[in-house]
């Protein structure tokens, strides 16, 4: 950042929320009403990714006969059955709380479908409507790349200079990198040391805020 910080942009899935269990699981649910068997592990390996990219790989590589709607109505359907399961990061929550009593902007960019993003945002206790969000629907391509925080810089009217997004994935570090923006990474994030800097960086800096 090299302008005062005035937004941050807040990824959702594995930062605001520990949802991640719950998207494997539903994952698994999904595909067995589809007549498809996967390992409990399937959905380790693509946390960040977008659902139409998870649907052409359980096309290519698992026999997935299912066309992208069925999957996605069977997939929303599956994870609203296992929505209590959801829960808050306070971690995230308190600082989101701290940069609201800041004053600060605040926005939510989601690779999720605008359902499950508005179903994670209840379990968050906050209302729709009441927060900027991004979701995979609001753009024509997804986390890797930047159009997710462009579009949420574009909706807050605020320039990338001059704000940071919290992730979890490899994915979302890459969109944002891509965007421009200054970006900090939850304490769980297992990448490589690179061109980002720890959650515990970016608690110190609103502290000054």
């Amino acid at each position: 950042m090299s302008l005062p910080l005035r937004a941050l942009l807040w990824d959702m899935d594995g930062t605001l929320v520990d949802s991640e269990p719950v998207h494997r699981r539903s994952f698994v649910d999904a595909a067995r009403s589809c007549g498809l068997a996967l390992p409990e592990d399937f959905h380790d390996g693509l946390i960040g990714k977008s659902e139409d990219a998870i649907h052409a790989i359980l096309v290519s590589d698992h026999g997935l006969q299912a066309d992208f709607a069925t999957w996605s109505e069977r997939r929303f359907a599956a994870y609203l059955a296992r929505i209590e399961e959801v829960q808050p990061f306070a971690l995230a929550t308190d600082l989101w709380a701290r940069a609201e009593a800041a004053g600060l902007d605040q926005a939510i960019v989601s690779n999720s479908p605008e359902g499950i993003l508005q179903a994670n945002l209840t379990r968050l206790g906050l209302a729709p409507g009441s927060v900027v969000t991004v979701s995979r629907n609001d753009v024509a391509r997804g986390k890797p790349h930047p159009d997710p925080y462009l579009l949420a810089l574009s909706r807050l009217g605020v320039l990338a200079t001059a704000a940071a997004v919290i992730e979890d994935s490899s994915a979302g570090l890459a969109a944002a990198q891509a965007a421009g923006i200054a970006t900090y990474m939850m304490p769980w994030f297992e990448g490589e040391k690179g061109d980002w800097a720890p959650f515990a960086d970016l608690q110190v800096l609103l502290s000054k805020v």
